[in-house]
């Protein structure tokens, strides 16, 4: 027979486990491999549009090319929000002088105003782990991403997971009731 100590200091012990440094990052590949089985009705029902850049001011592209933001009233860009946030904008530049612009079906508390190319490279910068490439060399382009290059980490500084209650999660699992996939990521 089981003692609820015993549980208690199992769970406990499964949720220290599951606290180190590195888990934020584990935990948001966790969330996106689940979430990849569900469709986006909001995206796919979004708004989509199509960035225009000129060729001697390109789109770069970064290692993690799908990049997010909510601007603010001061137009301000808080990158890494949630595909189901309030006013996101989600970006992906497919060539040197075209990108794409995804509104998607999400409360809009405020106009958007188009993306600037430049906005869209510090975003790349923003959210790359390792390398941003782009079609010309550009010392006016690389120092508009140096200050940029990799603040934004993935699961830690965007695209968070921080808001679940694992505890609460934990103990769902262990009574059979299953967290809702929407929950996971917003």
């Amino acid at each position: 027979m089981v003692t609820r100590e015993e549980v208690v200091t199992g769970i406990e012990n499964t949720i220290a486990a599951h606290s180190d440094a590195d888990e934020a990052q584990r935990r948001y590949i966790q969330a996106v491999e689940t979430m990849i089985k569900f469709a986006d009705v909001n995206m796919l029902n979004g708004d989509w549009g199509i960035i225009h850049a000129e060729p001697d001011n390109p789109f770069v592209i970064g290692d993690a090319p799908v990049v997010t933001w909510e601007r603010t009233e001061n137009n301000v860009l808080n990158f890494g929000q949630g595909f189901r946030r309030p006013n996101v904008e989600a970006l992906l530049p497919v060539s040197p002088t075209t990108c794409l612009h995804v509104l998607p079906r999400v409360a809009r508390t405020r106009p958007v105003r188009m993306p600037a190319t430049t906005e869209v490279n510090m975003a790349q910068a923003a959210f790359a782990t390792e390398h941003c490439f782009t079609n010309v060399l550009s010392q006016k382009i690389d120092g508009i991403l140096q200050p940029h290059f990799g603040t934004m980490r993935l699961g830690i500084d965007g695209f968070s997971v921080r808001h679940i209650d694992y505890k609460k999660v934990m103990f769902d699992i262990l009574m059979g009731r299953h967290p809702s996939p929407v929950s996971v990521i917003q």
